[in-house]
């Protein structure tokens, strides 16, 4: 590791305009470590919302889902259980939902009803909010998009039967749906908030075992302990999530005792490892995650083209991404990560084969590299591991293909507008699962006009084998269909595939009680800290 000295002297500029000029208590004012019972541990931006109808990104996420609660949602072992719900029975055509509300507490004290269910979800399909994604995880529903359309002012697929019974019929029969419910903009807020977007801490109301106590934009938010929530109450008194945009500065706060537990960029993994002190600290923890390079036909015209999306894929070095860029991390043999699907499809990705690449290329109507324009790889400001990345890729088209691509850093939030827009061509991006079905990663992101869709890559085939094994009740039926599709799409590759999720972090020794799905971290209330 870095001498004390030397980490200081890199990190001392953010340190000092994190914690400066009256804006927040200083390192030398705070508290000495394992003396607060407060979970500290930073973002590296801020909250992209704090409105469980917006979020889409994983860092939001891990804040919220401290906060607010679905009706169901996965547990350590991957299995839907009920949160919000304590219990619900299925209708023998699979269309039909019945849930009973538990008795629970909203953090401004009002309980929750099947009323609140029902008003939370018309919220977030509702035209004032403009939820990115609401319509995705709520779509199913009987007259949902009708009602997002503004075409109806009423959620008809949703009834409440009495103060703790709610029925919610869905169009078809989706062995996904509940998977979907588990999504942030499924979770449940208090009726009283009515048509309205999130739009501060006041209005940040859940069910959750913590609730937002304060929160300064480019310096820190704040959750203490809810007292009257329903569950198993938590043991620490609050969470403290500083924002730190440098990584460098965040593993210097973790050095220091000032944070308990921080994820590192993959290039600070070998000397974490190597360290004696922090070695045993370091965790290795699986994500249904696929990091890839976006071929956004609408922006690039190039990349409509088969031969030239083929091409790309066989000229990238992806081992050599995985195993040396990045140190480690799995290299994606496929779409699918690990525990979406146990079958394997007939055909893998296109191997890296610069010869290759050169005839597909020539298949082509630009025939040579050269005759592509230059074109952007868009990354993530705040992302180190994707800095390197676009330069490899970068290195790798230019000298096997003749391309010219330029690394460009965009803010986060600003990327995922750009995005949303369709206004992006090449850019390296992540999909973590929202819930541990292929559906997620094949019909939600890459069928026709699918909402997640930001390449406007479109297949007949492949979306018909989507569309049949969406509704397949038979599970071996199911997987063949969607083995089919996966082959297919990485023949096609509207996505180049590069690693699989896997997270390093390191976690204090004070901290214990840390729980996890493959999806994320579960909220902190078996937290304790010694």
């Amino acid at each position: 590791m870095l001498s004390m000295k030397s980490r200081w002297l890199i990190g001392l500029g953010l340190v000092l305009s994190l914690w400066g000029c009256g804006s927040g208590p200083g390192f030398s004012e705070r508290k000495t470590a394992g003396s607060e019972n407060i979970l500290r541990y930073c973002l590296s931006n801020n909250p992209t919302t704090l409105d469980p109808a917006k979020v889409q990104d994983i860092d939001t996420m891990d804040v919220l889902n401290n906060v607010y609660e679905p009706l169901v949602n996965y547990d350590e072992n991957n299995k839907i259980v009920g949160v919000l719900a304590s219990d619900w029975k299925v209708s023998e055509d699979g269309t039909t939902y019945t849930f009973t509300v538990r008795q629970a507490k909203f953090h401004d004290g009002s309980s929750v009803t099947a009323k609140d269910v029902k008003a939370s979800w018309e919220r977030s399909l509702c035209r004032d909010v403009n939820s990115p994604i609401a319509d995705t995880y709520l779509g199913d529903i009987v007259g949902a998009k009708d009602f997002a359309a503004g075409k109806t002012e009423d959620l008809t697929g949703v009834k409440v039967l009495d103060e703790h019974t709610v029925e919610v019929r869905i169009d078809k029969p989706r062995p996904y749906f509940l998977g979907k419910l588990t999504y942030p903009c499924c979770d449940i807020l208090p009726s009283s908030l009515g048509r309205k977007e999130v739009a501060d801490v006041k209005q940040a109301i859940g069910t959750g075992p913590f609730l937002i106590s304060s929160y300064q934009p480019d310096q820190r938010l704040q959750m203490k302990r809810f007292d009257d929530y329903y569950g198993d109450k938590a043991q620490i008194d609050g969470i403290d999530r500083n924002i730190v945009k440098d990584p460098s500065t965040r593993l210097i706060m973790y050095e220091d005792h000032q944070s308990d537990m921080v994820t590192l960029e993959k290039q600070d993994w070998k000397k974490v490892q190597d360290d004696p002190k922090f070695k045993d600290q370091f965790q290795m923890i699986k994500r249904p995650a696929v990091f890839y390079l976006l071929l956004g036909e609408k922006a690039f015209a190039p990349f409509r083209d088969r031969h030239v999306r083929r091409a790309i894929m066989m000229a990238i070095d992806r081992k050599r991404i995985a195993d040396e860029i990045l140190k480690g991390v799995p290299l994606a043999t496929r779409w699918l990560p690990e525990g979406i699907l146990d079958g394997k499809p007939s055909e893998g990705p296109l191997p890296y084969d610069v010869d290759a690449a050169k005839k597909e290329l020539a298949m082509s109507p630009y025939k040579t590299g050269s005759a592509i324009p230059p074109f952007e790889l868009t990354i993530r400001a705040d992302n180190t591991d994707a800095k390197f990345i676009a330069e490899q890729v970068a290195n790798d088209l230019k000298q096997n293909l003749g391309l010219t691509a330029k690394p460009r850093a965009l803010e986060w939030g600003a990327l995922l507008k750009a995005r949303n827009r369709g206004e992006l061509g090449c850019v390296f991006l992540s999909w973590y699962g929202d819930y541990l079905d292929p559906q997620n990663f094949l019909s939600m992101l890459l069928t026709t006009g699918a909402p997640a869709n930001y390449d406007f890559w479109s297949n007949p085939q492949f979306d018909k084998l989507c569309a049949a094994a969406d509704v397949e009740r038979d599970p071996a039926k199911r997987e063949s269909l969607y083995l089919q599709a996966e082959s297919l799409m990485l023949q096609e590759v509207p996505r180049v595939p590069l690693y699989f999720g896997v997270d390093g972090v390191l976690v204090s020794p004070r901290v214990h009680g840390l729980r996890y799905s493959l999806i994320g971290s579960l909220p902190h209330n078996k937290v304790t800290l010694k």
